[in-house]
C-alpha cells in the first residue's frame, strides 16, 4: 500500500469531540469506530428519520455490488473510491469485510485490480493506512484530498498507481450531497472530461421526494452540527450525470440497482433507500458483451466530427488539470482523458 497525504497532515485538535459523517455512518451500521459526539448526533438524526440506519446500510451494501458489475461487465480493473469513509466490519467467517470494501470486491473478479482510496478526513485516512498495512495490500493507495480541490488530487503521486491509458471507475457514493450545487456540477464535469475513454462514474445520492419532511429534519440536524447536507431531486441528480449513458437499470432507488436475491434475508428494507443510484459510462465505451447468441459487429457510437468535437471540449477547458495529470515521470502517453477527484467519508466536511 502507498500513502499520500498533505505535508504535515495530522488529526485536528478536538477531532474526537466533533461529529464526523464517516463515524456516524459507522455507528448507524453497528461499527465501533465512533465517539460520543458521533453517537449523540446520530440519535438526533434517527429521531428525524427513523429509517436512516437502513438507508446507510443499503448504501454500504451497494458498493461491492456495483464494483462487481463494473469489473465483470466493463472489464474495469482500476478504481478510485472518493469519500471512501471507514471500512465495514471485518468478518472472520468470510475473512474479509462485510459488506466487502472496494478492493476486496474488485479482486474477486480481477486478481490484479488496483484501488485508490480518497478521503478528506485525516482520521479516516489514518485508519485506512493502518488497516491496509495490516492486510498487506500492495495494489492499493490512500490519498488525503478533497473533491473541491481537484488540482491537489491531480498532482498526487498516488496517480502513478494507475494506468492512465486504461479505463478507470470512480465511485462517488453518498459524496455529492455534502458539497454545494456548484461544486458538485464542477467536479462531475471535470471527471467526465478528464477520465480515460470507457471509464465509468458510480453515484449514489440522497433524494428529497419520498420523504421531504424527514429529509428537511436531517438537513436541520446536520446544520446544528455545522455539517451542510444537500439531498437533491431526481432531476437534479440526473443532471449531474451529464450526457453519459447509464447502465441498466438506469437511475433507480439504490436498493433496486441490481439487487442480490441471495442476500434478501440480510438486506435492509429496500423501501428505505431514500437515495438514487446510477452508473454512467463514457459515450464511446463499448457495450457489455452479449451473454447469448452470436456477437455481431457494432457501428461506431459517434461520427468522426463528433469525436473531434468531444476531444476539443475535453482538452480546451482543462489545460491546467491535464498538465498536472501528464507531469508524472512514469507517463508513457497522455490519453484523451484522465482523472482524479477526492473527498471525505462518503461525505465532505466543511
Amino acid at each position: 500500500m502507498s500513502d499520500h497525504r498533505p505535508e504535515g497532515a495530522r488529526l485536528p485538535g478536538g477531532w474526537a469531540h466533533r461529529p464526523a459523517v464517516a463515524r456516524i455512518d459507522d455507528y448507524l451500521t453497528g461499527g465501533c469506530e465512533n465517539y460520543e459526539a458521533d453517537r449523540a448526533l446520530a440519535h438526533r438524526l434517527v429521531q428525524a428519520a427513523p429509517w436512516l440506519p437502513d438507508m446507510t446500510a443499503i448504501n454500504r451494501r451497494h458498493r461491492p455490488r456495483v464494483v462487481t458489475a463494473l469489473a465483470r461487465e466493463l472489464g474495469i480493473t482500476q478504481f478510485i473510491d472518493l469519500g471512501c469513509g471507514l471500512p465495514t466490519p471485518w468478518s472472520r467467517k468470510h475473512q474479509r469485510h462485510e459488506p466487502a470494501v472496494t478492493f476486496e470486491a474488485a479482486r474477486l473478479v480481477h486478481a490484479h485490480a488496483r484501488v485508490v482510496y480518497v478521503d478528506n478526513d485525516p482520521a479516516v485516512c489514518a485508519h485506512a493506512r493502518t488497516e491496509l498495512d495490516t492486510q498487506d495490500a500492495p495494489a492499493t493507495a490512500i490519498v488525503q484530498a478533497d473533491l473541491r480541490h481537484l488540482d491537489e488530487l491531480l498532482a498526487s503521486p498516488a496517480l502513478r498507481h494507475l494506468d492512465r491509458g486504461r479505463p478507470i471507475a470512480v465511485l462517488l457514493h453518498d459524496l455529492l450531497p455534502w458539497v454545494s450545487d456548484h461544486e458538485a456540477e464542477q467536479a462531475m464535469t471535470a471527471l467526465r472530461l478528464l477520465l480515460p475513454d470507457s471509464s465509468a462514474l458510480s453515484v449514489t445520492h440522497a433524494c428529497v421526494e419520498p420523504a421531504r419532511e424527514a429529509m428537511a429534519g436531517l438537513v436541520a440536524r446536520y446544520a446544528e452540527a455545522a455539517l451542510a447536507y444537500r439531498p437533491r431531486t431526481r432531476e437534479e441528480i440526473r443532471a449531474l450525470l451529464g450526457d453519459w449513458s447509464l447502465l441498466p437499470p438506469g437511475l433507480v432507488p439504490t436498493a433496486q440497482w441490481r439487487p442480490d436475491p441471495t442476500a434478501a434475508r440480510r438486506r435492509p428494507r429496500p423501501e428505505y433507500s431514500f437515495a438514487y443510484a446510477a452508473v454512467a459510462t463514457a459515450p464511446d465505451a463499448p457495450a457489455p458483451p452479449c451473454r447469448t447468441g452470436t456477437a455481431t459487429a457494432q457501428p461506431p457510437l459517434t461520427t468522426a466530427p463528433a469525436r473531434k468535437a468531444r476531444t476539443r471540449a475535453r482538452t480546451e477547458p482543462n489545460t491546467r488539470q491535464r498538465a498536472l495529470w501528464c507531469q508524472s515521470p512514469d507517463r508513457v502517453s497522455c490519453p484523451v482523458g484522465v482523472n482524479r477527484v477526492g473527498h471525505s467519508p462518503g461525505r465532505t466536511h466543511p
